[in-house]
């Protein structure tokens, strides 16, 4: 982040920005088998981004309600639940649905190989080939989720952050993928297996993050941006509470720095713990496999 933007008050992260992190993992349908694919569901085994009600419960002739089970009914899952409410609440301007597979960014739709149309969405695809160009030197794929990924999903939750809720800007990233990986290897698939790589992405994607923040910020028109005044408060993820008020810092300038390491720290701890619970998850998957293994042999 240039230090002259800073400097003039461009980019403030606690004093023009509020980031709020959700963090939702489960473990119950963790599995890499079938066809050699990445699954993760809520205890139900219900696919979360299949649980929203735009689109919802459509079935593509290719099908599999393992892999993609969209739930009893719209917002069927707990989770789900929260993060609607959550979106009602905290009427976001940016929402980021944060996914690994590739290194990609995404603005809606899924469930239909085009982009919406109007305005907002050219200024949603001139944010994301912003933060393309200067962050990763255009090397990210940027479209619709439904039309540069191959696929089409119903039920997503960016398409009814943008139809329904109407957040000016509900994007998914794709943050890592290993495309020399062997199918077999699904966990080194979808996460770096060394420190130099982790770090590399965790660096490259919280940066990714705060020109998002300052991309946002300039693009979005006046009459959708809420100013809610001076922050004296940033509550970092666990939900702690650090006070911090600007007027007691030695200086303006020194406080939008301290304001932009906090940032980075936060969006730091928030990669890492994503990277780790994946690591969790995989590691009893395994020893689960491992276990079910000695019994059937203990039974021959």
């Amino acid at each position: 982040m240039d230090v002259s933007a800073l400097k003039q008050g461009r980019f403030v992260i606690g004093e023009m920005v509020i980031v709020f992190f959700l963090k939702i993992h489960h473990v119950k349908q963790f599995m890499c088998q079938l066809f050699n694919l990445f699954f993760l569901h809520t205890g139900r085994g219900v696919d979360l981004n299949r649980n929203w009600s735009v689109d919802w419960g459509k079935k593509e002739k290719d099908y599999n309600p393992f892999e993609e089970d969209p739930g009893t009914a719209p917002f069927s899952e707990p989770e789900a639940q929260i993060m609607q409410e959550l979106s009602k609440s905290f009427k976001p301007h940016i929402w980021v649905n944060v996914h690994s597979g590739m290194e990609a960014l995404f603005m809606p739709y899924d469930h239909k190989n085009t982009t919406p149309d109007g305005a907002p969405s050219h200024l949603m695809r001139s944010v994301l080939e912003n933060v393309n160009h200067r962050n990763f030197q255009d090397s990210c794929l940027v479209g619709s989720g439904g039309g540069a990924v191959g696929y089409l999903a119903h039920g997503t939750t960016t398409d009814y952050l943008y139809d329904i809720a109407k957040v000016p800007m509900p994007f998914t990233f794709e943050i890592y993928g290993d495309e020399k990986a062997s199918t077999d290897d699904c966990f080194k698939m979808f996460n770096p297996v060394d420190k130099i790589t982790f770090d590399r992405v965790i660096n490259k994607w919280c940066m990714a993050f705060l020109i998002l923040f300052e991309e946002g910020l300039r693009t979005l028109p006046d009459d959708q941006v809420v100013s809610q005044g001076a922050l004296d408060n940033w509550v970092p993820m666990g939900g702690e509470i650090l006070e911090r008020n600007m007027d007691q810092k030695s200086g303006g300038e020194n406080g939008k720095l301290e304001g932009l390491d906090l940032g980075m720290q936060e969006l730091k701890t928030y990669f890492r713990l994503f990277m780790l619970s994946t690591f969790l998850l995989m590691f009893m998957f395994c020893s689960r496999i491992s276990k079910n293994r000695s019994r059937d042999s203990g039974n021959i």
